[in-house]
């Protein structure tokens, strides 16, 4: 059993050490963790694979990650969402946008830990 209480986690992040960070973070956790580092490739990760959860980075090269929240929400209705940002200020755009949670950077393994254990399990 994990101790976050999800089995598999998408990170939609541009920069190669936040999903560095994330996915050493959530694989000791017991989380298996997939990566993408942009939109394009987050759609295509939602397509091919089920997910208790994704990570989406708010600012990614080709475009906002806010548009990536109701594909998750469309394909994988009982996944959650945790929007991303170095930016404190896009907490309440990420949330109007349908993300069930915000964690600004920098962020470390006691704050992503606790913050999805908020979340509670996938219905």
């Amino acid at each position: 059993m994990t101790t976050t209480g999800f089995k598999y986690i998408l990170l939609v992040d541009d920069e190669p050490e936040i999903c560095l960070l994330l996915s050493n973070i959530l694989r000791r956790a017991g989380t298996e963790c997939a990566i993408a580092h942009s939109l394009e490739q987050g759609r295509a990760a939602l397509q091919s694979s089920h997910f208790d959860a994704v990570f989406v980075d708010v600012h990614l090269p080709d475009g906002l990650g806010y548009d990536l929240i109701p594909d998750i929400k469309a394909s994988q209705p009982g996944a959650r969402s945790i929007a991303i940002s170095a930016v404190d200020a896009e907490r309440d755009r990420a949330v109007a946008a349908g993300a069930d949670l915000f964690v600004a950077k920098p962020f470390n393994r006691a704050i992503i830990l606790s913050s999805i254990r908020q979340l509670g399990l996938p219905s």
